[in-house]
């Protein structure tokens, strides 16, 4: 399972010194599987012992360096946990994981990124019911928005795009998920069903100055009877594109 090299020599006299220590529990100690569970270590007494934050680190450490192929890959994953910081844990910090650190966290990157392959999202297609939903419902009524940062964010998603032309097969994939999908204002249907659900909800305070500052200085445009307001910075951009200054003509 571990390679024979200086580094498991020097983990197996490590693990050999904390088992025969006399840990006093008050004392920051830190569970560790001597055999990873990754790596088919089990929870038995025999193959867990007590560390101190910094060993632990340094044991995760050697791991790494103990370890090829698939088994490397999990114990990068092991690595980079021991970066993590809760109130259930301390962790180890020092000075020598400023480049080492950088390289093994590139390692992990490229390693989870080919694992992850082809391997659909958790949560794709997942919808959010009972108590769950209720929650997601209410972090989203109490978020806040930072009208200057979104102006920020707007401004550079319209300035990376801008100039960049799509590949036929992004065109493509945009085309499919769009198709059926109406275009346009929204129709009286979606107006009435926003308008019931919105309906008894108070606006939080300060909801109006938020409404405000997102689109100060904005300028109204239209085309083909749809009407949108846009920073006066890009504006040129869409008047080349063909929309007009104004809003749309009303009934």
């Amino acid at each position: 399972m571990f390679k024979e090299n200086k580094y498991t020599r020097l983990y197996n006299s490590l693990i050999e010194r904390a088992t025969t220590r006399n840990w006093n529990k008050a004392s920051g100690r830190e569970r560790h599987h001597i055999v990873p569970q990754s790596l088919g270590g089990s929870n038995d007494k025999s193959n867990l012992t007590y560390l101190s934050a910094r060993e632990h680190f340094i044991c995760h450490w050697l791991l790494v360096k103990m370890t090829e192929g698939e088994a490397r890959g999990k114990m990068l994953y092991a690595l980079m946990g021991m970066r993590a910081i809760g109130d259930t844990h301390q962790r180890y910090s020092s000075s020598i994981t400023a480049r080492v650190y950088e390289r093994y966290r590139i390692e992990h990157a490229n390693n989870h990124s080919e694992r992850m392959k082809g391997k659909p999202a958790w949560n794709k297609g997942r919808k959010l019911e009972g108590e769950e939903l209720e929650q997601h419902r209410e972090r989203t009524r109490n978020r806040t928005i930072d009208p200057v940062r979104q102006a920020e964010g707007q401004s550079k998603r319209i300035a990376k795009v801008t100039g960049t032309k799509q590949s036929e097969e992004t065109k493509l994939k945009k085309s499919l998920a769009l198709k059926g999908r109406p275009k346009g204002p929204m129709s009286e249907e979606q107006k009435l069903k926003r308008s019931m659900t919105m309906t008894g909800q108070k606006k939080k305070p300060g909801h109006a100055d938020n409404v405000r500052n997102a689109v100060l200085g904005n300028v109204s445009i239209n085309k083909d009877g749809i009407e949108k307001k846009v920073k006066r910075d890009t504006l040129d951009q869409w008047l080349s594109e063909g929309w007009a200054l104004g809003g749309r003509k009303r009934k």
